[in-house]
């Protein structure tokens, strides 16, 4: 258990978890053998297996530009890992995996790794900018990347859906600050995501819009895609900076720096003012501050139940609440609940059903 432990360390997303949680995760991964030369994965496989690496080495692959060709655009070795994306996204394998020596890995399994997740959020912190790193680096080695401007702006990366899926496409587009186009044609169907500043402004395909032409798209296999970059004139930027004054600020209030830092992420990245603070004391010194309109507390606070907070708030200020809650203390939040306006509680601690409460308040 020792040696396992100081090897899930050398991992970036679990260095930060202590003893007691290194243990659980490593009671949960599988151990296996691989020679050399030997295939791992393959594109369009099931995504439903993260690998750690424990010694050897392996290749990733992908096929290179106009041809089935497979080309190496990266080689990991110990404590590196990879199929964590098909896990999050549940999308087959967008790469082909080669050992290029006999190597050892620890295997762990979709269900095991939904339990991770969901016991140490901190995890998803470290795998999002390990993600968007390896991402950066994946596309500009599979993708050709022209300078000549155009009278749209500036064509960037391009290739196939079948090396790289939308979801990644997206995810790329909002890390490396997008403001332009990410273009999908399959046949004579065309889609346009429009971002600025790495911000989704909206999406298109025919006369479907937004949530509905995403939902088509993302069951998309195949087809092609393209990146247009544009600056972003004087106009568009003072546009902008006055959206900002009008962007609805929220407060996370939490005992756990690790969940006030997962649920500010989340909230950021949608465009949010976010502001966070450990207790009830420092929320109340927020609020004054910043007059926050909508506060995500946790229901025990280190100073006092997240109650109080709402009720010493609601004396000078109207801010909307959202408790986080488990299964316990259900039934006894629910009753007081009914006699405060504007407060609603989690069924779950999962941030998606966090941002649709929020969404819904505004």
């Amino acid at each position: 258990m020792i040696q396992i432990g100081k090897i899930l360390k050398q991992v970036p997303i679990f260095r930060m978890l202590g003893k007691e949680s290194i243990d659980f995760i490593v009671e949960r991964l599988k151990f296996k053998t691989y020679d050399a030369d030997e295939t791992i994965c393959k594109i369009g496989d099931p995504g439903d297996t993260m690998y750690i690496i424990i010694s050897g080495k392996v290749d990733i692959c992908i096929h290179s530009k106009d041809s089935d060709n497979l080309q190496v655009v990266a080689t990991l070795g110990a404590g590196d890992y990879f199929g964590e994306m098909s896990l999050l996204t549940g999308e087959p394998r967008s790469a082909t995996v080669k050992t290029t020596e006999a190597s050892e890995m620890f295997l762990l399994h979709k269900n095991d790794f939904d339990v991770i997740l969901e016991k140490f959020p901190s995890i998803s912190l470290s795998m999002g900018k390990i993600v968007s790193k390896r991402l950066r680096e994946t596309l500009s080695k599979a993708a050709e990347m022209p300078r000549a401007k155009g009278a749209e702006g500036v064509t960037g990366p391009s290739g196939s859906l079948k090396d790289r899926p939308l979801i990644d496409l997206i995810t790329f587009c909002e890390s490396n600050s997008l403001t332009g186009n990410l273009i999908i044609e399959k046949g004579d169907r065309k889609g346009i995501f429009e971002y600025a500043s790495g911000e989704l402004l909206g999406v298109k395909l025919g006369d479907l819009r937004d949530d509905q032409a995403l939902d088509e798209m993302l069951n998309w296999t195949d087809g092609k895609f393209e990146i247009v970059t544009k600056p972003l004139s004087l106009e568009e930027k003072e546009k902008r900076e006055e959206e900002k004054v009008e962007t609805k600020r929220i407060l996370i209030v939490n005992n756990s720096l690790v969940v006030r830092k997962l649920i500010e992420r989340a909230f950021k990245g949608l465009g949010y003012d976010v502001e966070s603070a450990a207790n009830i004391a420092k929320a109340l010194d927020a609020v004054k501050l910043n007059h926050p309109d909508i506060i995500i507390s946790d229901v025990k606070l280190e100073d006092g139940p997240g109650l109080d907070l709402c009720l010493k708030v609601r004396e000078e200020y109207p801010a909307a609440f959202i408790f986080l809650a488990d299964d316990s203390m259900r039934s006894e939040l629910e009753s007081k609940l009914g006699v405060i306006e504007k407060a609603e509680m989690t069924k779950t601690h999962e941030v998606s059903e966090i941002v649709k409460l929020v969404e819904n308040m505004i």
